[in-house]
């Protein structure tokens, strides 16, 4: 129970914005379709229940409509017990069937983790409110532990680069040139576009040229990793760390065409959390201006 007084309080206005945006997040990160006929090499879920039946078109075109009508729930704060369980068999099992044709991705794997956290915190709220803790901590809860989720990813990132390569990460970093030339030319064989492939090219040659500028922005990468348990402490850090990741992957994404806009939205979502500042920035210039009326009136 102390954990929950420790957590910060959101205002009406902010879960709000939190609930619908997240609810976008999951259904876009949920495949519209499945075009498979076959589930050849069963990855993650896949391997412990039989997804074939989500292979027909009109049972998947069902269960989509499950996940509209329970994000719909889960926006309208009813039926929560109900709602994330379903949004996330749905979610899961889709990409499930998705990562079980051979090739595996993890463009989608943070907002299943943070669904996956809510779901957990949801259920651990109602214990405690047994316990005779207050329903209006309850979505404080769930966006708490969607932070901690967050911060997790980023955490077990860093930490998993230090562990592969021995501590030797930033070092062996001077080589991401060869991964952004490879990235050059499978962005071309998409696309086509020479221009790009240049500039592409181009800024993998500056890389191996300049292996510590590399190095450093490395280095600043993974401190930011290491680092992101920190914007847990407060709202302000929340933000600071979340902006500063939200440009790393900017760069990345612009650099080697890695893009993780999932982890980009959920860092703006949970982090940034623009509607507050928003407020908290009105508010203020609203007593700035009631405290000059004063002054002058005086």
């Amino acid at each position: 129970m102390s954990a929950i007084k420790r957590m910060r309080e959101y205002a009406l206005y902010e879960r709000v914005v939190m609930r619908i945006l997240f609810a976008w997040l999951v259904l876009t990160a949920t495949p519209a379709r499945l075009s498979f006929y076959e589930i050849p090499a069963p990855n993650g879920i896949a391997r412990l229940l039989n997804l074939h039946f989500l292979l027909d078109p009109q049972v998947y075109a069902f269960c989509r409509m499950l996940l509209v009508v329970a994000l719909v729930l889960y926006v309208l704060r009813l039926m929560i017990w109900l709602a994330l369980p379903l949004a996330l068999f749905v979610n899961v099992a889709a990409n499930a069937v998705t990562n079980s044709q051979g090739a595996i991705q993890h463009a989608y794997q943070i907002v299943s983790l943070v669904l996956l956290a809510q779901t957990a915190a949801h259920f651990y709220g109602v214990w405690l409110r047994r316990a005779g803790e207050a329903r209006t901590l309850l979505e404080d809860q769930l966006i708490w532990w969607s932070q901690q989720t967050i911060v997790a990813v980023y955490f077990v990132a860093g930490i998993t680069k230090l562990i592969v390569t021995k501590g030797l990460w930033i070092f062996q970093a001077r080589m991401i040139s060869v991964s952004m030339a490879k990235a050059a030319y499978q962005s071309f064989y998409d696309r086509l576009d020479r221009a790009d492939l240049e500039q592409m090219l181009a800024m993998a040659n500056f890389a191996a040229t300049h292996g510590w500028i590399v190095v450093l922005i490395a280095g600043c990468g993974l401190a930011l990793e290491l680092g992101s348990p920190l914007a847990l402490l407060n709202r302000g850090m929340a933000a600071l760390f979340g902006c500063a990741l939200f440009a790393f992957h900017l760069g990345l994404d612009h650099t080697m065409r890695l893009s993780f806009i999932f982890n980009q939205w959920l860092l703006i979502i949970y982090m940034i959390n623009i509607p507050y500042w928003i407020v908290t920035g009105a508010r203020a210039m609203d007593r700035n201006k009631g405290s000059n009326r004063l002054e002058m009136s005086a």
